[in-house]
């Protein structure tokens, strides 16, 4: 399907209208009982573009070229929704500890705007294929729901809101320091570099570190400085087999997340052909665009 990667022109005057539907059947009974299903739960934007008389190259710069460029109703393009366009609260700034993302495989997870309670499989919800690149957040939550930002350099981030995170660079933990600033011991060349963040398991002895995630803020030649405060924790023990761990990539128990703010892919839903110049005062309410729900 051919995609354009550029934002519709708010063409779309504030006296547009828009309106967002869900696939819902409902049945109703000869004794007056409705039974209702939800085909999916994604809600589907629809703009009825309008907008007050304009020039002749506007029409053509802002309409017809985007119309003709996307092959008519067949393309999309993006679309920024007035009224819900980040992942925090419909307009406020976003954070990367806005919205859970949703597992698709593997270390790769989409971006989701949740309307209904993200712990239940059948919430309302928008995937978020067109984020708006340059604003997406990423962070992990731990195994206790503490948010932890992701540095930038250990995910990529496609054009459909996939973010894939590196591969998990896992090492064993000989020793951790009771300390305002952990001092976790992981031998040569771990490959570590500050503003990653790491997550513990398998620690004895220093259990209270288990399913603790935390951003290094140091590297040593064997060390990696994390900011946990480990000073009430119980000693570190080194026992034999030695299980503890820490991983950059999520684990079983955590929890990716993100904020940005993002687009929604559109395309024609009007058909513009036969369109003259001379009555494109009557088209403003005639030209409708739709949510794409896959691209």
């Amino acid at each position: 399907m051919a995609f354009i990667e550029e934002r519709l022109s708010v063409l779309l005057d504030y006296e547009s209208s828009f309106g967002e539907k869900y696939a819902v059947d409902v049945t109703e009974t000869y004794g007056g009982a409705t039974y209702r299903s939800m085909r999916h739960p994604y809600p589907q934007l629809r703009y009825d573009i309008s907008f007050t008389v304009r020039p002749e190259d506007w029409i053509i710069q802002n309409l017809l070229d985007i119309f003709h460029r996307s092959g008519g109703t067949f393309g999309g393009f993006r679309v920024k929704h007035l009224t819900d366009y980040t992942t925090n609260n419909w307009k406020d700034a976003h954070t990367f500890n806005d919205q859970p993302m949703s597992l698709i495989s593997g270390l790769t997870y989409q971006l989701v705007r949740w309307y209904g309670d993200p712990t239940v499989a059948t919430s309302t919800r928008r995937r978020l294929l067109k984020p708006v690149i340059a604003t997406v957040l990423v962070g992990i939550r731990d195994d206790f729901n503490n948010p932890v930002a992701s540095d930038a350099t250990t995910w990529t981030l496609d054009t459909t809101g996939q973010i894939t995170f590196d591969a998990n660079n896992q090492t064993a933990v000989t020793d951790i320091t009771a300390a305002a600033s952990a001092v976790v011991t992981v031998g040569s060349s771990h490959g570590y570099v500050v503003d990653e963040s790491v997550h513990f398991s398998g620690v004895a002895g220093m259990i209270e570190i288990n399913g603790l995630r935390g951003t290094i803020t140091a590297i040593g030649a064997t060390t990696i400085t994390v900011d946990i405060s480990t000073t009430g924790f119980t000693a570190f023990a080194l026992v034999s087999p030695n299980l503890a761990l820490v991983n950059t990539a999520p684990q079983v128990n955590e929890t990716p997340v993100a904020g940005c703010e993002f687009d929604i892919p559109c395309r024609f839903e009007s058909d513009l052909n036969g369109v003259t110049f001379s009555n494109f005062e009557l088209l403003g309410t005639n030209v409708e665009i739709v949510e794409l729900l896959t691209i």
